[in-house]
């Protein structure tokens, strides 16, 4: 009889050890690998700031304002505005607007930690709406999140936060979804 026959009917059994599975390790091993590479990428980009975006210090108090159409104490220092005086009243709502926000309503949304989309009215449709579908992600990760329009930008699109403001002079779906995302965690 051959080996291997004599394998087949169970003379001289052949030994076979049961081998460990390693999947559940190889998967947290890639998810440790994704967040590392991740943790790396966020961090290059944060101190990159042109690439991320800019951080604008504070004009003064934030202090509310009685009427949102009342005139400022000192104006803003940056267009958008990303922080300073504002009308305490309310926020905008959250989500696509289709109309201009008054500044002294938005920059009470940035307070309460809101991120405003701005993009300049004469943009085209196909890229207002990519905006709008961005912007329905988005507030998955953060409610608080407002598309508008805005006439006077030097970009065609303007994210702004808290004292920080990102400007894109085009819309580039992943580069554009990877930047946001970083804005509104």
């Amino acid at each position: 009889m051959t080996r291997t026959s004599q394998r087949r009917s169970g003379g001289g059994r052949t030994v076979r050890k049961d081998r460990k599975n390693n999947t559940p390790l190889l998967i947290g091993g890639g998810i440790v690998a994704l967040i590392i590479v991740a943790a790396i990428v966020f961090a290059v980009m944060r101190n990159t700031g042109a690439a991320v975006g800019t951080n604008i210090p504070g004009n003064g108090p934030s202090l509310h304002i009685q009427n949102a159409n009342d005139p400022l104490p000192v104006a803003y220092n940056s267009n958008p505005p990303t922080s300073g005086y504002h009308w305490g009243g309310g926020v905008a709502p959250w989500g696509v607007q289709t109309r201009p926000i008054s500044d002294t309503i938005t920059v009470h949304n940035l307070e309460h930690g809101g991120v405003m989309i701005h993009y300049r009215t004469d943009l085209d449709a196909a890229t207002v709406q990519q905006l709008a579908d961005l912007t329905r992600e988005l507030q998955r990760l953060n409610p608080c999140v407002i598309l508008a329009p805005r006439a006077d930008l030097d970009v065609p699109i303007v994210a702004t936060a808290w004292e920080y403001m990102l400007k894109l002079d085009s819309y580039n779906a992943a580069r554009s979804r990877l930047l946001m995302v970083q804005l509104v965690q």
